[in-house]
């Protein structure tokens, strides 16, 4: 039982940090996209 704990803890992991990274990659994806409709000052 335990082992089965610790994947779903190393499973969890692995998701929440995918996760972050791709609202990482969002997030600068949609700065670039302002900077590029507001213009460079």
């Amino acid at each position: 039982m335990e082992q089965t704990l610790e994947t779903t803890e190393a499973t969890t992991d692995a998701v929440l940090t995918a996760t972050e990274e791709v609202l990482e990659e969002e997030l600068l994806v949609e700065e670039i996209s302002i900077d590029g409709m507001c213009g460079v000052y």
